[in-house]
């Protein structure tokens, strides 16, 4: 028979899951909606009508609409890496690793979630406090995956200052081919330059 205490600890576990799950649904709500509307339509009522709950969960899980759109910028950052394995990938020989490091990102800079990021990114641009909350939060996301990529590639001989200035290259890189994409609407258009980009940097990567 489960103690009081066990009880107690059992609730609130149950608890902090249905709070997740309803912060997640309403983020991926706003996500979707961002890439099918555009963030000038996007209101907290549509948010609560397409994740199937009220305005006032909304109110209850983020202090104002501005903190959904960073807890969405958030989400977004982590799902253009969520297939990336640090351990699978330290197994694979340079080359191929490098193939399924770019494949990764590029197939994330091509969903929805990245027309949602840029959606965001131009809704802020004009308003300072909400541009600071969104560098904040990309800020610490980035240091992270610094440290991931030193250790996905560490076995190169290249420093951390090194793969974090070709890491944001490549970042940089892939933002404006994204960004051509949704102008254009044609990915294979772009993967010529996508091989060249990756042939650059494995051989940079290989030249020691």
């Amino acid at each position: 028979m489960a103690t009081v205490a066990e009880s107690n600890s059992t609730g609130r576990k149950r608890q902090e899951e249905r709070r997740i799950e309803t912060r997640t649904k309403l983020v991926d709500a706003a996500i979707k909606l961002l890439h099918n509307k555009g963030a000038s339509q996007l209101t907290t009522q549509d948010v609560a009508r397409e994740a199937g709950m009220t305005r006032g969960a909304i109110q209850y899980h983020f202090d104002s609409p501005k903190s959904l759109l960073v807890a969405s910028i958030n989400e977004i950052a982590a799902r253009l890496v969520e297939h990336l394995n640090t351990e699978q990938l330290k197994q694979l020989p340079l080359q191929e690793r490098l193939d399924r490091v770019f494949d990764e990102y590029w197939r994330g800079f091509q969903g929805e979630a990245y027309t949602a990021f840029m959606e965001i990114t131009m809704r802020g641009r004009n308003d300072p406090e909400f541009s600071a909350a969104i560098t904040s939060a990309l800020d610490e996301l980035e240091r992270k995956r610094a440290l991931t990529w030193q250790e996905i590639f560490a076995d190169t001989g290249r420093d951390l200052e090194e793969i974090v200035s070709w890491r944001s290259t490549l970042m940089i890189t892939f933002r404006g081919l994204a960004l051509t994409r949704i102008i254009a609407g044609d990915s294979e258009k772009l993967s010529p330059q996508i091989e060249r980009f990756k042939d650059m940097f494995k051989q940079y990567l290989t030249a020691l």
